[in-house]
């Protein structure tokens, strides 16, 4: 499901992730680093990254909610933004773990 400009989406204050998995491969690194979640929607979010990731790459990642809640996610890459020299902004698109934000962030 690719995430359009017309979805509802919310601030994403307090949310982040953590990433997992990358195409089968433990993170044992990046699962300890925390990525800014900038927007997010039912199909997915925007998240900001100074590690580089591939288009289409699929990535297990923990999704952490504002009110302590967190839930595994499987999606995959859908684009990618260049914000400066070594920041990037990353379309997540959800494939499995759907979440709900009304009852996850309330």
């Amino acid at each position: 499901m690719k995430m359009t400009r017309d979805q509802e989406r919310a601030s994403a204050d307090g949310y982040c992730i953590q990433v997992l998995i990358i195409n089968g491969e433990v993170q044992n690194q990046l699962s300890h680093k925390s990525f800014y979640i900038e927007n997010i929607g039912k199909g997915g979010f925007r998240f900001l990254s100074d590690f580089s990731f591939d288009l289409e790459d699929r990535v297990q990642v923990l999704l952490r909610f504002p009110n302590g809640y967190s839930q595994e996610v499987l999606g995959r890459i859908c684009y990618s933004e260049p914000l400066d020299k070594v920041q990037f902004a990353y379309g997540f698109s959800v494939i499995e773990g759907f979440y709900s934000l009304k009852t996850s962030a309330g």
